[in-house]
């Protein structure tokens, strides 16, 4: 099979881990790393054994010998930066949230179909094994009829106006951030909701501290999801149906373990990561470029696609908002940084 070779845009917290997991790939070359900052380029290259580090992203992208470039930039910039990417002709895997919204999204699908590339969210909770050992355990009939499940993350993140979750211009807020983990897990589970209700507490930028989302399947589940910035809570996700309930441990969005129960009847199925999670993400992704394609079976981007508008619609619905620039699409926000 063919060598894969990574560049990565951006070298912050999120880009060390997936660095850190893609050192077991045996298909993947960890080709280059960019920054804004040279000198931090080349100190995360240099850490991670990448054989090339730039100071732009311009020059990233130019690379003949990158291959997929992993967007690992703060929320509002990922329009920016894989449109970037994709128009240099790079197959692209994009750090969630995909965009800020459905319009963003819409044009980088059409971009990388027009060019026949690939692209995906990296939303790294869809290739967890005890998330899709979960489904098919619903899928089943293991527990039942599904009644309703519920899930949460809340952390209590200290005031800082430069921080991601309370800066306006970084897409700040609970929703995009953390809030789309909860609304994934309903969205992958039961599908697209028939009935969905949101409230969120909003602070002076009209970004959210707090979201509260209350959905309806078609089957009639109900899904209670919470989201906030203020408060530490459980981040547990619990699904009931007629005949049991699962169950998944702490940080339930990462990978951990599972319990099922029914009846009388308990079992934890256990599910360590490899290294530390994100090697599943990069694991399809290679897989689909070695097979050619341009769309992951596992997350596809008609599903990214109605997580964002699921997103659209709550913040219709909640008055979220975000400055005009970084909601932006013909001019994309950070396309002078670059």
């Amino acid at each position: 099979m063919k060598k894969i070779r990574w560049g990565i845009l951006g070298c912050g917290g999120i880009a060390n881990k997936f660095a850190e997991a893609l050192q077991i790939n045996e298909d993947a070359v960890l080709q280059a790393a960019a920054a804004r900052d040279k000198a931090r380029a080349a100190e995360f290259a240099n850490k991670w054994n990448f054989k090339s580090s730039y100071g732009s992203y311009k020059e990233l992208v130019s690379d003949p010998d990158v291959d997929i470039i992993y967007v690992a930039t703060p929320h509002s910039y990922h329009f920016a930066h894989t449109k970037l990417c994709l128009e240099a002709g790079k197959h692209v895997l994009c750090e969630k949230p995909f965009t800020i919204n459905a319009k963003q999204l819409k044009i980088l699908i059409d971009i990388a179909s027009n060019r026949n590339l690939f692209l995906m969210e990296a939303l790294w909770t869809r290739f967890m094994p005890g998330i899709i050992k979960t489904k098919k355990l619903i899928d089943e009939g293991i527990i039942g009829k599904v009644i309703t499940a519920e899930a949460d993350f809340g952390m209590n993140f200290p005031f800082d106006p430069e921080h991601r979750v309370y800066n306006p211009f970084l897409a700040g807020g609970a929703l995009l951030d953390i809030g789309i983990y909860p609304l994934f897990l309903s969205l992958y589970l039961f599908g697209k909701p028939k009935k969905l209700k949101a409230h969120s507490i909003l602070d002076d930028n009209k970004i959210d501290l707090t979201t509260s989302i209350i959905t309806e399947s078609n089957s009639g589940t109900v899904s209670h999801l919470n989201s906030t910035t203020q408060a530490n809570t459980h981040v547990k996700a619990r699904i009931f149906g007629t005949n049991g309930n699962i169950e998944f441990d702490k940080w339930w969005f990462t990978p951990v373990n599972i319990t099922l129960r029914t009846g009388d009847k308990e079992e934890v199925m256990e599910f360590s990561p490899i290294v530390n999670g994100y090697e599943y993400e990069a694991m399809e992704s290679v897989k689909c470029l070695q097979e050619n394609k341009n769309e992951s079976d596992i997350m596809p981007l008609y599903f990214s696609m109605m997580l964002m508008e699921q997103m659209d619609e709550i913040r219709k619905i909640t008055g979220i908002t975000y400055p005009e620039e970084i909601e932006s699409t013909a001019k994309p926000y950070g396309w002078n940084e670059l």
